[in-house]
């Protein structure tokens, strides 16, 4: 199994946080893709297409390092991962599944203050119905509940590592053993819990912001890690020369 995890395209959250120390600085719970993030899914999408049309029998390691193919296609609820996995869905001719277990850290909701108070929105992300209108070619492995797929509130601090360990048991469950290439388009916080599990970096602490270490990953970079039996091989992390410099957001 060759595993590829992308980052979604850049998000008008991406953007609003490099002026969170201003006036301007607004969150949304579940925000879309910028314009930008929509050219940088399309220019990944385009160069996956082109590589994937150009195999050659007995490339060197060299060459095959750098080809990416694809077989299978997951991604997770947010709206920004579903509409960076549909470019890619539409460009490649790949079903894209939703996989709710890669989501972000947190899950669907807002903080602000009341009367001096942190207080959590309750929300439920995307609808069923949402998905008709906006992406009636998403599919999903079961149903989500008509009032969203998330189940309100923000997600405990303890959580994305198990929840990481079960999206590894799942996928090695459907994908080991066998010639797939899965790609997942998720996202920056949750690749880091999914790397950390992987490689087993540190499992006794539960928190991301706790460690010293984080694994960088820009808007629609490519991550490649190669399951071999029960060994996973980092072939790559955060690649991004596909795209010209002017669409690279970290």
């Amino acid at each position: 199994m060759q595993l590829y995890f992308i980052r979604h395209g850049q998000s008008t959250n991406n953007v609003s946080w490099e002026f969170r120390d201003t006036d301007g600085y607004e969150r949304v719970s579940d925000p879309p893709l910028t314009e930008l993030g929509v050219r940088q899914a399309q220019t990944l999408a385009n160069f996956i297409a082109s590589t994937q049309a150009n195999q050659i029998e007995n490339q060197s390691v060299g060459a095959y390092r750098h080809r990416v193919s694809i077989t299978h296609l997951y991604s997770s609820l947010m709206i920004r991962a579903i509409h960076t996995g549909t470019i890619l869905s539409e460009t490649l001719g790949i079903p894209l599944f939703g996989l709710p277990e890669v989501h972000e850290i947190g899950g669907i909701y807002l903080e602000s203050l009341v009367d001096g108070k942190p207080e959590i929105s309750f929300e439920h992300g995307i609808t069923p119905a949402f998905l008709q209108e906006k992406f009636p070619d998403f599919r999903l492995h079961q149903p989500i509940d008509k009032k969203g797929w998330w189940q309100g509130g923000m997600e405990a601090s303890t959580a994305p590592l198990p929840r990481a360990n079960s999206v590894l048991r799942l996928l090695k469950e459907r994908h080991l053993g066998t010639n797939d290439k899965v790609a997942i388009v998720t996202h920056g916080g949750f690749f880091n819990t999914l790397a950390r599990t992987i490689f087993n970096v540190r499992p006794d602490e539960p928190n991301n912001t706790k460690l010293p270490t984080w694994f960088s990953f820009c808007n629609c970079a490519i991550s490649r890690i190669d399951f071999v039996d029960e060994r996973a091989v980092w072939v790559y992390h955060n690649r991004t020369d596909f795209m010209d410099d002017d669409l690279v957001t970290c």
